[in-house]
């Protein structure tokens, strides 16, 4: 394959019959330029392959204009979610000078030092991060260090910060409802770590909702865990069906628990919406759609520019605090629930 020659900004300029300066404003979205001319301007950059020396913008404007991804994740789970999300971040700057950098670490220890490095140095002037904890390092660091941000869930820390998460606490109030509904009052969940803020939020949620309608709780019944696997899935199923009273449905926090638990009931031989009720979260690659399963999702993507987006109205004097969304979930009905055998 052929490497079309660059030209720079003046033999763009020059051949579009405009100002350096209109390509400029053009390039970087400014509003006193006509569309006519943008769009004249954008396809022009295209055909003749010229795209900003962002060097040279970051030492003209003393500023990184990238964002920055950075996550501890778990090497032995593929996490489709982030993947989903960071399609829709890719979306948001697409057609904008600002960069991405997505750094993926094994340590949560470096992931502070991390940014602290890339502030430093001038890499990357925003930050987007996910796996909010109730209580988290990153959050402080970013607010006291007058950076901008877009936390991917909340904290207790996140008053003043902008946000974008899923309504954790409607989404299990959906689900057990919908169990409750259909006859069960022995409910499992199977749920990721209450240190990580959603974690905290569901578990909330599912314990209330036994007292609220006054069900005997089993606290065996609630089992969670730092690791993402489908193993840990098929794990904590294990030892939800060896209890003497077993639980007749079971919430799934992600879908790789999802996948576990249903992978243990069918060994045992049950049949999913009959002997068991199964119910969770996410739907990567369509699978839990196809096997016409019950699920919780959100539109991952569209969170992703939404958060580019946000940060975008941060930097023009936006309160960040006004910029916080609560997602809605949507609840997907399939035939892995369904009303208790007598």
């Amino acid at each position: 394959m052929n490497i079309k020659k660059r030209i720079n900004i003046k033999e763009l300029a020059k051949k579009v019959r405009v100002s350096v300066t209109s390509v400029s404003r053009a390039l970087n979205g400014h509003s006193n330029i006509s569309k006519k001319t943008k769009d004249k301007i954008f396809k022009a950059a295209e055909k003749y392959n010229y795209f900003p020396n962002l060097n040279a913008q970051r030492l003209a404007s003393q500023k990184a204009n990238t964002i920055a991804f950075i996550a501890t994740v778990d090497p032995d789970a593929q996490d489709y979610v982030l993947m989903e999300f960071l399609s829709g971040v890719t979306l948001g700057i697409k057609d904008s000078p600002t960069e991405l950098i997505v750094k993926l670490i094994r340590n949560e220890k470096e992931e502070l030092n991390y940014y602290k490095k890339l502030i430093e140095v001038n890499v990357a002037d925003k930050f987007i991060f996910y796996k909010t904890k109730k209580n988290d390092q990153r959050v402080s660091f970013l607010k006291k260090n007058k950076i901008k941000f877009i936390s991917w869930g909340r904290s207790k820390d996140s008053k003043d910060t902008a946000w974008i998460d899923l309504d954790n606490e409607k989404s299990i109030n959906i689900l057990m409802q919908r169990l409750h509904g259909f006859g069960h009052t022995k409910i499992g969940l199977i749920n990721v770590h209450h240190s990580l803020n959603f974690g905290f939020q569901r578990k909330k949620a599912f314990e209330d909702f036994y007292n609220k309608n006054k069900l005997k709780f089993n606290p065996n019944f609630y089992q969670d865990s730092l690791k993402s696997d489908t193993k840990t899935g098929v794990e904590l199923t294990k030892y939800l069906l060896s209890l003497r009273n077993p639980p007749t449905a079971i919430i799934c926090s992600t879908d790789k628990y999802f996948i576990g638990c249903i992978q243990e009931c069918q060994r045992k031989g049950l049949k999913l919406g009959e002997d068991i009720s199964i119910v969770g979260y996410n739907d990567h690659d369509n699978y839990l759609s196809s096997q016409n399963l019950t699920f919780i999702s959100h539109p991952l993507s569209k969170m992703g520019r939404e958060s580019v987006e946000m940060l975008n109205e941060i930097e023009k004097g936006h309160k960040p605090s006004s910029l916080a969304k609560l997602i809605e979930p949507i609840l997907h009905k399939g035939k892995s629930d369904g009303k208790i055998k007598n």
